[in-house]
Parts: structure tokens; sequence; C-alpha cells
């Protein structure tokens, strides 16, 4: 490697890597200008885009060399870097990636592709008819989908929000049990949120069934991906040597799986264990690690899985102007979506408002204000329910009241989300508003009534990356409040000492990667834009079209019943 090389840029992660990649890969023609081919590479990474389209101009890193991509894909051709099965960088047409993330997805889609044998129940039992009337309000492509249950060892099921992909699900399941009642049936999913919602709407789904299949149905256990793995500081307990022993999973929100857990599952699964996938592919990946639902929905890759997949496109749940917005931004992209949100005036439920960079939005402020005086005023009646005894224990299950069951229901109300956790209006700013500028090293003096997100799983107390619980207490009886699936598959409420949780938030706002999993009837979106030519570093600048795309989706899915918009002034763009 040449010497000046060296001395040409300062010693970051990305520059040790393209040294590193020069040393064990000498490259036949060595042009410095790898050194935007590598930082485009891992910034993707750390959105979980791991195919990389040269083709679009990166807007938010700063390119050494000009000349993208013509000068750039030059010298990859020449640097000898794409060539062989060994080489660092793989090029398919206009996509480059990583070899090793892409040997890691095209190992992921054999394992898919392995099990994708015709299924075969042996039934035990008496089968048992499907009341006609069960299926009379699915649509076409639901009818498919709960078909292929008979034949489809491996099926994909894809839909936006609102399609009646749960409803699908839940008549898949009793197809499943009316060839065998004996099924070992499991749902999954990436977040303690995800997991507990897809159980208590399967849960609101059968109650016109009856017994033995209400029974069977009501009786499935729902449970985090990390839990069923039993994953721990080395890895999956389960796997290969240990597997799970289950006939069927239905696995949800895919969208937000990364490669190592869907990996984990299948080496945990039993070859002839029939697999539901389940999930919209228009939301963000999963950040860091790349997401295999999005990719498995590619039409390359769906040449193999065609006959596997159904795409629910009929919307049961018309949120009128919100339903809108997201079909626009779906179909017609970022700029008609702003369009469209400029040009309309506020409806009954979604609006926009402008406000200055320099402070946090008014609505904010007002909402947030209010928001948490309420939830102090819900966490101080819940402590009259607690036992004085349980105050003495580091972790213990207390009755939920209706208090409590008010406290969560409020909580699930609101959710103020923000593309980012540093800079204006991110994460971090709304926090220092509401806790102080140095709430991060003062988390003992966070308030009774604050709300805290799990920032890791912790399996021994029931706890989940992302759950989210309120402080209660002040104190020695300074506690947080959790709803949590206990082993037997109950909703409990558990008293868990502060320092029993390695790792939490605050939550009165989240970025939007956070909110996957999660609904609330309103939504609060702050959105710090910048014009395309801008070179402001502190507001969020977006690789792609797409991945702004993705970023809204998410966000305005959210939303229940009340989106509001909130942007910055013209003069601060």
């Amino acid at each position: 490697m040449k010497e000046p090389f060296k001395k040409k840029f300062s010693t970051d992660l990305n520059t040790s890597l393209l040294a590193t990649l020069a040393r064990y890969f000498p490259p036949i023609e060595f042009n410095e200008a790898l050194i935007d081919v590598v930082n485009v590479l891992m910034d993707g990474l750390s959105r979980g885009d791991i195919y990389i389209d040269m083709r679009e101009i990166p807007k938010n890193l700063e390119l050494k060399y000009k000349g993208w991509p013509s000068f750039h894909m030059k010298a990859l051709l020449e640097s000898g870097w794409t060539k062989g099965d060994h080489s660092p960088i793989v090029l398919n047409g206009d996509l480059i990636s990583w070899r090793r993330k892409h040997n890691e997805i095209v190992e992921t889609i054999q394992k898919i592709l392995v099990r994708n044998k015709p299924i075969k129940y042996l039934p035990k039992e008496l089968p048992i008819r499907i009341n006609a009337k069960s299926l009379e309000h699915l649509n076409i492509q639901q009818l498919e989908a709960v078909n292929l249950v008979e034949s489809q060892q491996i099926i994909l099921l894809s839909g936006g929000p609102g399609t009646g992909k749960t409803s699908t699900i839940l008549q898949m399941l009793v197809k499943a049990l009316t060839r065998n009642i004996t099924l070992q049936i499991a749902m999954a999913a990436p977040t303690g949120k995800a997991s507990k919602k897809l159980k208590d709407t399967i849960q609101a789904g059968i109650e016109d069934f009856e017994d033995p299949i209400k029974d069977k149905l009501s009786n499935i256990s729902s449970k985090t991906l990390h839990k069923w793995l039993e994953a721990g500081p080395n890895g999956f307990r389960r796997n290969s040597q240990r597997l799970l022993k289950l006939d069927l999973i239905v696995v949800d929100e895919m969208s937000m799986v990364d490669l190592s857990t869907i990996n984990g599952l299948l080496d945990s699964l039993p070859k002839s264990c029939q697999i539901i996938l389940v999930g919209d592919p228009d939301q963000l990946l999963p950040i860091g690690s790349g997401g295999i639902w999005q990719i498995l929905q590619r039409k390359d890759t769906k040449t193999n899985l065609q006959s596997n997949s159904v795409k629910l496109t009929k919307s049961y749940r018309n949120k009128g102007d919100i339903a809108l917005l997201r079909n626009t931004l779906k179909d017609e992209g970022v700029d008609a979506f702003w369009r469209l949100l400029s040009m309309k005036k506020d409806s009954s439920n979604t609006s926009q408002h402008l406000s200055s960079l320099k402070n946090i939005p008014d609505p904010v402020i007002s909402t947030l204000l209010n928001y948490r005086k309420k939830l102090k005023e819900l966490t101080e009646n819940c402590i009259h329910y607690i036992p004085t005894e349980a105050w003495e224990s580091s972790m213990i299950e207390v009755e939920p009241s209706i208090e409590m069951l008010k406290l969560y229901n409020f909580i699930d109300n609101l959710l103020i989300l923000c593309p980012q956790r540093n800079g204006p209006w991110g994460v971090k700013k709304i926090h220092e508003f509401l806790l102080g500028k140095r709430f991060e090293e003062e988390v003992q003096k966070w308030g009774q009534g604050t709300p805290i997100m799990a920032r890791s799983n912790q399996p021994e107390i029931g706890l989940a990356n992302g759950d989210v619980g309120i402080i209660i207490g002040d104190g020695e009886k300074r506690r947080f409040l959790f709803n949590v699936f206990s082993e037997e598959q109950r909703l409990v409420t558990r008293l868990i000492n502060p320092s029993r949780l390695k790792m939490f938030d605050a939550a009165y706002a989240m970025t939007i990667h956070k909110s996957q999993g999660s609904e609330a009837d309103q939504v609060i979106l702050v959105w710090p834009r910048t014009s395309k030519n801008s070179e402001e570093t502190n507001l969020m600048n977006f690789y792609s079209d797409d991945y702004e795309k993705r970023m809204l989706y998410t966000a305005i899915t959210r939303a229940k019943k009340q989106l509001l918009v909130i942007t910055n002034k013209e003069e601060d763009f």
C-alpha cells in the first residue's frame, strides 16, 4: 500500500477498515477513491441496507472524490475486489455489498428454500369442519393465504396496516388445527409489545369459536423471538442441538427481524415445522444487520417462493386522511407526500404545524406537559393498590387494579416520534426539556410517572428490548412498573427494583425505529426538514428517497386516530 494513502486520511474506523482490506486483499490497482466505496457500504449497514445501488448519489455523505458512480465503479473494478468467490465486495449489476453480508443473505434464503416442501399433516383425531361463516368476511387474497396452510411449509404473508393480516393469521391457524388438533403452535414477534398485540388480537377474534378449537387458540403462546430462542450473553440456547418442539410458528413484524435472529430461529426449528412469516415490506429495515423480509419480497427472490407468497392489498381500516397520506407516500413517493401535506387543510384526523428549529415546537410542549401531569396523577393513584410487603421485594407480581389499567391505557394513547436521537427536535432535546440537561447522568432523579423503555432483553425478569414501563414511588420505594407476559402466557404486572434493569431510556419521545411494532391513538411526528442542497450537519439527511420514504411510512402508520406532522419553517432550510 502506498505511504501517501496512510497520511491522506484521518484514522477513523472506515479508513482503518480500508487499510485492513488493502493489507489482506492487496488490490490489483489501488485508488484512494475506494475510501468512498467503503464509507457508502458502512453507512448502508448502519441503516440496515446490505445492498447499495451505486446509481443513487449519496445525500448524507461527503464523498472525498468527485465522479460518483463512474469514477468509483472504475476504481472498484480495477482493484479486483469484486472478482472471485473470496473477494471482499460483491458486485451484481449496479448493486454492491460486503461479501460477508451477501453470503449471510444467500445462506439464509437457502435455509428457507430447503424447508420449502409440501406440507404433510398426519391427522391424529377426526378432522373438525371450519364454520363457513367464519370465512365469509375474507377476500380472495386472504382465502388464498388460508388455503396455503394445507400445501406449503413456508408461507410469506405481506401487507400494510389495516389489510387484515391478523384476521388472516387467525383463519390460517384454524385451518391447520382442523387438520390436526394436536399441533404444537407458537406465535412470535421481535418486540414484547408486538407479541402482546398479536396475542391480544387473536384472543379477541376467537369469541365465536367453539371448543376444542377455541381452547387450543386461546392457549397458543406468543413471545418475543429472543424469548423463544432463550437468548443469553453467549447466543441462543435453542439451536439445532436443542430444538423447539413446534409443528407451526407464526412470526409477525418480519420487517424488524434481523439476519442473526431469523437464522437462529431456522436452526432451532424441526425440519417438519411449518413457518408463516408476516410483515409489512414498506417499513424500516433493522438497524446495523440487514433485514431478510424486504429481500424476500424482491422479484428475483420471489421467483423461488412465488407460490408461497400472498400480498394483501385491500384496506379494511379507513383512517381518513392518514390513509390518504400513507397511500400517496407509498405509491407516489416522498415529494408527493410533502406536497399533499402542504396543500391540504387540517382535517379531523391529520394536521400540520410549522415551527422554528430553535425551540421545541409549542404543540409538543403543551401536549407533553399535560401528558406528564396526567401520568403522574394516574401513577399516584396506583400506589394505593400495591401491598406494603411488595416494596420489600426486588421483583414481584402485583394484582393489576383498575387504576393500573387506566395508567397503561393512557401511556398507549400517545407517541411522539423523531427521526433521530440527536440534533434539533431529536429525542434527546425533548427529554432535556422535560428532565433537565443532565438527565442521562441523573436517572435517579427522574420523578414518579416518568415513562421508561427497556433497552436490552432480560428474560430473567420478563422484559424485552423496547418494553415500556413507568416509574412509581419515591426514595427507597422507587420502583419500575411493567406489564409483561409470564411463562404461563398470562399478562402480569411486575414491580421491579431499578437495580434489576440493566439499560433503560426515558420514553416521553422515541425514535421512529424504536416505535416499530407499536401503535397509538395520537402520533406527533417532529420532522426537521432540510433542503436538497442543505449542508447542515445537524439536520436529518437521508441517503436516499427510499430510506426517507420508509422512515415516514413507519412513523405515520403508527397513528390509529390522530396524526400531527410538525416541520420547520422555510427560514430554517
